[in-house]
C-alpha cells in the first residue's frame, strides 16, 4: 500500500503542470460558457440513470479525449475538454437563471469533483503524445513514463466509477 501510495504521489508530480494547466483551460471554458449563454434559461427534468450507462458514458468521453489526443500529438484532446466545459457553464448558467443554485448543488455538484478530475486526467494523458513530437524537433528528449500513465489511467476510471455511483444515486 505504501508503495502505491508513492507511485500515486509521483504520477501526481509527473502530471502536475499538465493537470495545472488543463484546470486553468477548464475553467476559462465553463466562464466562456457561462458568458455566451449568460440569458439562457435550461428547464431541468431530471431523470436517474443507471450506474453502468452513466460510467460507460464518462468512460467513452475519456478514452475519446485520449485518443483524439494520441492521433494529433496532445492538440485535439484540449478540444473535447473545452467543449464539454463550455457545455457545463452553459447548464450551469441556464439552470441557475432559471432555479438557482439549489439544484446545481443537488444535482451537479456531488460527483462533479470526481467526474472532472477524471476528465482532467484525461487531457494529461493525452497531451503525452505531444512529447514524440517534441523529441523529433529538439535535442531535449522528453521522456515518456508509461507507468504514470498507467496509474493515471487506472486512478482515472476509478474517479469515473465513484462519479457514476454518486450520480446514479441522485
Amino acid at each position: 500500500m505504501r508503495k502505491f501510495v508513492f507511485n500515486l504521489n509521483s504520477t501526481a508530480e509527473y502530471f502536475k503542470k499538465k493537470l495545472l494547466l488543463n484546470t486553468l483551460v477548464f475553467i476559462v471554458s465553463i466562464v466562456v460558457g457561462m458568458i455566451f449563454f449568460h440569458k439562457e434559461e435550461i428547464v431541468i427534468n431530471p431523470t436517474s440513470q443507471d450506474f453502468s450507462s452513466l460510467l460507460v458514458n464518462n468512460t467513452i468521453v475519456c478514452l475519446l479525449i485520449i485518443v483524439m489526443g494520441v492521433l494529433s500529438f496532445g492538440f485535439l484532446g484540449n478540444f473535447v475538454l473545452i467543449a464539454n466545459s463550455v457545455v457545463l457553464g452553459r447548464i450551469i448558467i441556464g439552470v441557475f437563471n432559471l432555479y438557482g443554485i439549489v439544484p446545481l448543488l443537488h444535482y451537479i455538484a456531488p460527483h462533479f469533483i470526481f467526474e472532472i478530475s477524471a476528465l482532467l486526467i484525461a487531457t494529461a494523458i493525452s497531451q503525452e503524445t505531444n512529447k514524440f513530437f517534441n523529441n523529433f524537433r529538439h535535442q531535449d528528449i522528453k521522456i515518456i513514463r508509461i507507468k504514470y500513465n498507467l496509474i493515471a489511467s487506472i486512478t482515472m476510471f476509478v474517479l469515473l466509477v465513484i462519479a457514476a455511483l454518486i450520480e446514479s444515486n441522485l
